[in-house]
């Protein structure tokens, strides 16, 4: 089996959780014999796995150059795009824009991928969120391969009544032309079939796993950290992530836990507005913001935290939950979100409900006993099968198989 996917982000170019999980899921099929060729929007140096071909779509048009400096995330709303480009335009830092908007660097991506479908040998081709359903659509056009269009995030789940029409759009239209479609949860899936019109039986559910080679899996409970305890965000600071229910938590939870701290980690169009909140509820000197975090440091973020809280008002999956949860440490997870659907072993509870989250927070911090069992169940859970990459990989590439005959 052969696959042609088309991304917008692989580590180490990464802006929000698409990059962990294409990279997951490309290490799960590549585990399995499953030949990837992943078509990327920026220059490359080397493929970060060694059986992985990374083909760059940058240099193959004159309209296509660096990618890394601008604005242009996958998780981010048409309206913040805007503001981002603008606030890069006028910033001291002098940062290239490559493009007037979204939009068109989505549609320069796919204005290659005729080319690129003619000269990479396929079986079928995998194209992942809106940002790539045009360039998939140009590469089927071509070869006439089957598609698949992956669901991580609809526009609906990331600006709610606020959605993009032109977004909201382009999902439908890739989601609808594909072959298959693959959701990230149960939740997802009830979402695309209801707002989207999308067939249920079109769409297949394949929920995320976690890396269980990781070189930071220990494989026993973390161990309490020494005071202060820290109650950990992290995440885009945006208003599908819920950072504004996390800082109300803070300040009730500081007044059980006077010692507590909260470390915000990540960025995003709230965070003046959180700073400013967090400064308006008398915790100036308890919260802190550390800014975007990757790589090694989100792994250090969650093994300092007592717990993690992810209050998303809108959750398709969240890795986040799995990835606290592989550190040893408990998290409380929203009951609408996708991860709830397979974790036994986190708090679950309603995104706007304050007071239960600091009660399951100070219970938490309070009680060494509770902490234990639940990192020691968290870690005991994320060991089994379900939870592997290659899971993941194994349903996906039944999807591949369904469509291929």
């Amino acid at each position: 089996m052969r696959v042609l996917m088309f991304g917008w982000e692989f580590p180490p170019h990464q802006a929000g959780g698409l990059a962990t999980a294409t990279h997951g899921l490309v290490k799960g099929l590549l585990g399995r014999r499953v030949a990837v060729t992943l078509v990327v929007p920026f220059p490359i140096a080397e493929s970060p796995l060694p059986t992985l071909r990374l083909v760059s779509a940058s240099g193959r048009t004159t309209f296509t150059r660096l990618r890394i400096p601008t604005p242009a995330l996958p998780y981010t709303s048409g309206g913040e795009y805007l503001r981002d480009v603008r606030r890069e335009l006028e910033g001291p830092r002098g940062v290239t824009v490559y493009g007037k908007d979204l939009f068109a660097e989505v549609d320069r991506l796919a204005a290659v991928a005729s080319d690129i479908a003619a000269a990479e040998p396929h079986d079928v081709i995998h194209v992942h969120d809106w940002i790539t359903y045009r360039a998939g659509l140009a590469a089927r056009r071509v070869s006439g391969k089957p598609l698949v269009a992956h669901i991580h995030a609809t526009e609906f789940d990331r600006a709610g009544d606020g959605a993009n029409q032109e977004i909201v759009h382009r999902e439908w239209e890739g989601m609808s032309e594909a072959d298959a479609v693959i959701s990230n949860s149960g939740v997802l899936k009830r979402q695309v079939v209801a707002r989207y019109r999308i067939p249920d039986e079109k769409v297949s559910v394949v929920h995320w796993g976690v890396d269980h080679t990781h070189e930071t899996w220990i494989g026993r409970a973390n161990p309490l950290p020494s005071s202060p305890p820290l109650v950990l965000f992290l995440g885009r600071v945006t208003w599908q992530k819920g950072p504004d229910y996390f800082i109300e938590v803070a300040r009730r939870v500081a007044n059980f836990v006077p010692d507590a701290r909260f470390v915000v980690a990540g960025t995003g169009d709230m965070l003046p507005w959180l700073i400013e909140r967090a400064a308006a509820l008398g915790l100036a000197k308890q919260v802190f913001f550390a800014g975007a975090v990757r790589g090694a440091e989100v792994d250090r973020a969650f093994r300092m935290a007592r717990v993690c809280i992810m209050p998303s008002v809108s959750e398709p999956f969240g890795l986040v939950a799995l990835e606290s949860l592989r550190s040893g440490t408990p998290c409380i997870i929203p009951r609408t979100s996708g991860v709830a659907e397979v974790v036994h072993n986190a708090f679950k509870v309603n995104f706007w409900d304050v007071d239960e989250m600091t009660n399951k927070v100070v219970g938490i911090l309070k009680y060494p006993e509770l902490h234990r069992e639940l990192s020691h169940r968290g870690l005991t859970e994320l060991r089994a099968p379900r939870f592997s990459l290659d899971e993941a990989a194994r349903l996906t590439e039944t999807v591949y198989r369904s469509v291929t005959g």
